[in-house]
């Protein structure tokens, strides 16, 4: 198909308000995540996305072992995916919050009773000192511009002895689903439509886990790798709803209905050989971290 232009992709859109104002190449000198979503996109970031991430929720929240009446923040916390499963995942009664920069996220949080939601930024979190026994981090210090200013935030507001549990994903040549997204965003909306899926990806070694939490002043780092298998029935279906979730809705929005179905078949023909009896059945790289303050 013919090269697509961004901009007329845009106006053509009448759900251009779900296209993130996020400037890709300036995005490091600003105090804005690499992941806002405005519109509808929240909505349809819980249903298509929390599959791809409900296998390493549970072990997030084991990781940090809360207690009885922990105070636990949880940070980017989206549409509150961790937040919502900690009381039944721990199996205690903590003082939850959570935190995220972007509105229309936390409009969907906010749907949960019981939690504490703050609108705000992990680079100045309006908290003070040692407020919390526990804080976690699921999908979030890869879009920080300073990851180094976020995560001496999240130590900052830990008591003495509370702990950080974390993940980011693995490399993004370990991620087949992801990767066949990116060659079907390239294809039909172009190039520049991806450039938030290399963000995504982009902190990836225990290095540099190792490293951020060092020079934070946290202790008894450990970094793990998990591989789950992420199930879903369709794999054309999963890739159009993803869509739907990102930076880039806007723009797949505006996609004529026939190509939005091109787009769902590419992905699935790219992930064929990890479709069973059941449907998409790939592999998905996790990367954990767990240090105390």
């Amino acid at each position: 198909m013919p090269r697509r232009d961004w901009g007329a992709l845009a106006r053509r859109s009448s759900c251009v308000g779900q296209l993130s104002s996020f400037d890709w190449h300036h995005w490091k000198d600003t105090d804005v995540s690499g992941y806002q979503l405005s519109g509808d996109a929240p909505k349809a970031y819980t249903h298509y996305l929390y599959p791809l991430m409900a296998p390493f929720t549970d072990e997030l929240i084991r990781d940090a072992r809360c207690e009885e009446g922990d105070r636990v923040l949880d940070v980017a916390c989206g549409t509150g995916f961790v937040a919502k499963r900690i009381a039944a995942v721990s199996g205690v009664q903590c003082k939850i919050s959570g935190l995220d920069l972007n509105e229309p996220m936390l409009n969907v949080a906010r749907q949960e009773p019981g939690i504490e939601w703050y609108l705000g930024s992990v680079a100045e979190m309006p908290f003070p000192d040692k407020s919390f026994d526990v804080v976690l981090c699921q999908q979030g210090l890869q879009y920080f511009p300073d990851r180094q200013a976020a995560i001496r935030e999240m130590a900052r507001v830990l008591a003495p002895g509370g702990r950080l549990s974390l993940n980011v994903w693995g490399a993004l040549e370990r991620q087949p689903v992801i990767l066949a997204l990116g060659d079907a965003i390239k294809k039909f909306l172009g190039p520049t439509a991806a450039e938030w899926m290399t963000l995504a990806y982009s902190l990836n070694t225990a290095e540099e886990l190792h490293s951020l939490a060092r020079d934070a002043g946290l202790k008894q780092a450990k970094v793990r790798f998990e591989t789950r298998t992420i199930r879903y029935p369709d794999a054309a279906a999963l890739a159009t709803g993803f869509m739907q979730a990102t930076p880039a809705a806007g723009l797949f929005a505006a996609l004529a209905d026939d190509d939005k179905a091109k787009f769902g078949a590419h992905v699935a023909e790219q992930v064929k050989g990890y479709i069973d009896d059941a449907g998409l059945a790939v592999p998905q790289e996790n990367h954990f971290l767990l240090a105390v303050r």
